[in-house]
């Protein structure tokens, strides 16, 4: 005998997907169109539609027939940017990390043409990187830096290159533009990115991009420490255990699949 409890959460599950669904999609999208998308049986889909269109959360135009999202999402949106804070909600995360790999965790976003820390938590070591929340980083020279500025569009990327400087910080600062271009193509490619020591001399930070809901560019989280520690024997796990951490945030953010 079926549990009623059990497929009232199924049902809740399937009207899930179809309003995850519907939220990709730009404009709106016809019954036959939707079950073939969604490979679920039509009788199942329509009357999902049906529930979820008398409480506002689907619109069915009168004249196309064709479903879009409704405007109770708005408001229930609306609800949730009051209580969400993402900084707040990234910040376990960030503390993971820090006691895994033993250094100071960062969240960075991108602001124009530079990077913001927005959050850290700081190692238990003696010997540290403790940059200050809310300074300004550079692209050309940070991991996170050079993750941020690698997610972007090419032609964002030509238009933030041309507004900045590369200032040489260290003696190993990438000044050269074709070089640092290599360097963003090498950091898309492999999903992270080394700074080191292009900052300051003796320490070194490995970075990796969080992504939201269609593949959106939130930020990216970075793990920081000297040269001693952070060296060619550590970085290959550090790198993975950023990677994977910010891949952990991004599906928690709601991304699925690749930016």
């Amino acid at each position: 005998m079926d549990n009623p409890r059990e497929n009232s959460v199924r049902a809740l599950e399937k009207a899930l997907i179809v309003l995850e669904h519907l939220s990709r999609i730009e404009g709106d999208i016809d019954l036959a169109t939707l079950t073939q998308e969604l490979d679920m049986p039509k009788t199942t889909l329509l009357r999902l539609l049906n529930t979820l269109k008398k409480h506002n959360f689907v619109h069915q135009d009168e004249r196309s027939r064709r479903y879009r999202l409704g405007w109770a999402l708005i408001y229930l949106g609306q609800a949730a940017n009051k209580a969400f804070d993402i900084v707040e909600f990234i910040h376990p995360f960030l503390e993971k990390l820090s006691r895994k790999c033993g250094e100071t965790a960062n969240l960075v976003f991108l602001d124009r043409n530079h990077a913001v820390y927005v959050d850290q938590v700081v190692s238990d070591n003696i010997i540290r990187g403790v940059p200050a929340v809310g300074a300004p980083l550079g692209l050309h020279c940070t991991a996170a830096g050079k993750v941020l500025l690698s997610s972007q569009s090419d032609d964002r990327i030509a238009e933030i290159l041309k507004a900045i400087k590369l200032v040489p910080l260290t003696t190993k600062t990438i000044t050269d533009l074709p070089q640092l271009r290599e360097e963003l193509k090498r950091v898309r490619d492999q999903g992270c990115a080394v700074d080191d020591e292009e900052t300051e001399m003796g320490g070194r930070c490995v970075a990796a991009p969080i992504y939201g809901k269609q593949g959106a560019l939130v930020g990216a989280i970075s793990v920081m420490g000297p040269t001693n520690r952070v060296n060619p024997e550590t970085i290959a796990a550090l790198s993975a255990m950023v990677r994977d951490c910010a891949e952990e945030i991004s599906r928690a953010l709601g991304h699925r699949g690749n930016p």
